[in-house]
């Protein structure tokens, strides 16, 4: 897998080689994309003026590589800066060499299952800091993992302004970046940048992996597409820059904002991983990722255990809710073929609206009638029993804060800002993690749950711990504690789910994700804007990661609850709904539509993701399928979202993924707003599906309580079974 010679550093993955040269003090990056053949000698990958510059006051650093530091003559990002005590910005690293080792130690969470690791020594002969590059690549996957380490091997103190997690460069003219963005409400939504000169950046500098810029991004030259992620919650910061000399380099890692790490003699510092992979496709990329989220992250108890059906009461009561309440929606549900029942926000303390009670985790007996009781109750109708908490905060108007103002995140002699009417805590304080710590996992133990809903509600402000030495360490170190806490709630009570929310999709990404394997996709349920969420969602994350409900209130007007359905059955499946109060017309449905996600379930959450046609983004038709590995199930869901719709423009829509030599059987889900006759199956080998333009006829015109109401589009799910070859 890793192969070193007197000249080269190899890193093969199962499908992809990292090709880097030794040569002098510095190391050549001469290749990145499709696995190479061993070879003695590689240099017809030609590096141009590898020791010459064109002027003397031009970009001295054209030479393609991974690793690169302020100092040296340069005009693009650098991967590391370092600073002295008396302010200089000065180094000057050679490369010394490479090993492979037996592993090594973080602080942080890194990919599980391990292949081999590959180390690259680079030393600063102006400080004697050395800067360590650990490449791992992994037996059955096709990404690498690349991380870096700072050693403090000198008697005076240095501070670490930056330190990437990955840099790659190429030679190139142009490039085209894919990002997710968004907002709350409207996270993940895919754009597309093209590059030809200057420099990309996108960034989160909010204390969380933000809805803003996901830190999941993709980068297409030439005929490959790149994607790259990190496997951390915080600020983070990615780069694509191509200087005028066609050299683009692709910079990912921690973000340098608010950041000055103070780094003693003889202490260490270390970044967060970054993983990368290349191929052919962007559903290459996404696939690749996914199956490495689903191997390398994910917690193994949770990787490929089927996810139940849930049903959450936010939607339906809000605050406003008693323990006979949720004990009503508990029974309906059961009734319905729900496997579990979450008790969202409201619970404890005196928390009967947003202005108090973060922090006091303890029951309100009075409201919910005994939570222990309460858990009793729904686990003898047979249901799993599921909690919202909301650990990382508190608020103003809480015994805790009145006990503790010190646990928060504040300014000492400042008023601390209020966002949602609640404050961060201050995670560097121990003997606040004691508390959380001790007290989370006793709750958990006495409720006996088997789901927790852990959210975080807003921004960091207020960025000071009087726990801190040094202020320009606290970004970093507040997840270093806060992951340190996770690890010890999870492994003390190892059967329970934990899913990650923030405002709905707000922290979604690998470090929340190794702890949780489930994260709250948005807080808007609405089943058209998820057709976009999702879909930018799923581009770097395992469907299984996903939650998607079905809701009430949020819906636009005309979107059946069948539409609400296809869009909403995948991954981490549910109902938001007081279901006590719907008519029994659409409690018939919901019993249809559970039976259906359970019959096909593991397909639903493990199949491979498709995506079906051009982006939603960019397309009025698409859709997506979730494919079984052996290529004998799918499930594929098409959507039209032409408004004006005319007899004439009749949508056509091809499948992906299946085996182009197996026969397959097509049936369409039946749905309550479809006659019958508008239900159909037929059946088609393979190539056909996935090569012709198979014509559905016109979704719109036959959706009873569809079109006339003015949807805003047309859904279909369909079951392809392999039935012969």
């Amino acid at each position: 897998m890793i192969k070193l010679t007197e000249k080269y550093i190899k890193i093969d993955t199962a499908k992809n080689t990292l090709l880097l040269e030794k040569y002098g003090d510095r190391v050549l990056q001469l290749y990145y994309g499709k696995k190479l053949h061993d070879s003695d000698n590689y240099g017809f990958f030609a590096v141009e003026e590898r020791d010459k510059w064109f002027g003397s006051n031009d970009d001295h650093t054209n030479i393609p590589t991974v690793f690169s530091s302020n100092g040296e003559c340069a005009n693009k990002e650098a991967y590391v800066i370092l600073s002295k005590e008396d302010g200089a910005f000065i180094s000057r690293f050679e490369f010394k060499g490479a090993e492979i080792v037996d592993g090594f130690t973080s602080p942080l969470p890194t990919a599980r299952n391990k292949g081999e690791t590959v180390r690259l020594c680079f030393t600063d002969l102006v400080t004697g800091a050395v800067v360590y590059q650990y490449y791992t690549v992994f037996e059955d996957s096709a990404c690498i993992a690349v991380h870096s380490e700072v050693v403090n091997n000198s008697e005076k103190t240095l501070f670490v302004k930056r330190l990437m997690s990955c840099q790659l460069d190429f030679v190139t003219e142009k490039a085209s970046v894919t990002t997710y963005d968004g907002t709350w409400d409207l996270e993940r939504l895919r754009h597309d940048t093209d590059l030809t000169a200057g420099r990309f950046e996108i960034d989160s500098k909010l204390g969380i992996s933000s809805a803003v810029h996901n830190p999941f991004f993709m980068v297409k030259v030439d005929n490959t597409v790149m994607g790259f992620n990190l496997v951390w919650s915080g600020n983070h910061k990615e780069t694509v820059e191509i200087s005028p000399y066609e050299r683009m380099r692709i910079l990912t890692g921690l973000n340098d904002y608010g950041f000055n790490y103070k780094l003693n003699a003889g202490e260490t510092f270390v970044s967060p991983e970054a993983v990368f992979v290349a191929a052919d496709t962007e559903g290459e990329v996404s696939r690749e990722m996914h199956k490495f989220s689903l191997k390398h992250i994910v917690n193994p108890n949770f990787a490929y255990k089927p996810r139940p059906v849930l049903i959450n009461n936010w939607e339906a009561t809000y605050f406003d809710f008693t323990g006979d309440k949720i004990y009503e929606i508990a029974k309906k549900a059961k009734e319905c073929g729900i496997e579990m029942m979450v008790l969202d926000d409201g619970w404890f303390g005196a928390r009967n609206n947003d202005r108090a009670g973060l922090g006091d985790w303890y029951d309100n007996v009075e409201k919910t009638g005994g939570l222990k009781n309460l858990s009793y109750k729904i686990h003898a109708l047979g249901l799993k029993f599921g909690l919202w908490v909301e650990p990382e905060m508190i608020q103003v108007d809480s015994d805790l804060y009145r006990a503790h103002p010190e646990y928060a995140m504040q300014i000492p002699g400042l008023t601390p800002i209020e966002r949602r009417h609640q404050l961060c805590v201050d995670m560097c304080n121990p003997e606040l993690r004691r508390y959380l710590t001790d007290t989370l996992i006793k709750l958990f133990k006495d409720l006996g749950v088997d789901y927790v809903k852990w959210d975080h509600n807003r921004a960091m402000s207020d960025v000071y711990s009087s726990h801190e030495d040094y202020q320009g360490n606290y970004f970093y170190d507040y997840y270093v504690n806060q992951y340190k806490m996770l690890k010890d709630i999870t492994e003390a009570v190892p059967d329970v789910l934990f899913e990650s929310c923030a405002s709905g999709g707000s922290r979604y990404d690998l470090g929340m994700q190794y702890f949780m394997p489930q994260n709250w996709c948005s807080d808007n349920t609405n089943a058209f804007a998820r057709l976009f969420i999702q879909e930018g969602t799923l581009a770097g994350y395992p469907v299984s990661s996903l939650g998607a409900h079905v809701p009430n209130h949020w819906e636009r007007p005309g979107v059946s609850w069948e539409s609400r359905f296809n869009v909403s059955a995948m991954g981490a499946f549910g109902y938001e709904c007081d279901i006590t109060s719907v008519d029994r017309k659409t409690i018939s449905v919901i019993k249809k539509q559970v039976a259906y996600f359970k019959k096909h379930r593991n397909v639903f959450q493990y199949g491979e993701y498709y995506r079906l046609g051009e982006s939603l983004c960019k397309s009025d038709l698409g859709g997506w399928s979730f494919v079984s590995e052996d290529k004998k199930e799918a499930i594929a869901v098409i959507i039209d979202k032409k408004v004006n719709n005319f007899w004439f423009k009749r949508p056509r829509f091809t499948f992906a993924g299946l085996n182009p030599d197996y026969l397959y059987k097509v049936e369409m889900r039946p749905q309550s707003n479809l006659p019958e006759s508008k239900v159909f199956s037929f059946t088609a080998y393979g190539d056909a599906l996935m090569n012709g333009k198979l014509d559905f006829d016109n979704l719109y015109w036959h959706e009873t309580d569809g079109y006339d109401m003015g949807s805003v589009f047309a859904s279909r799910m369909f079951y392809i079974k392999k039935i012969g070859r």
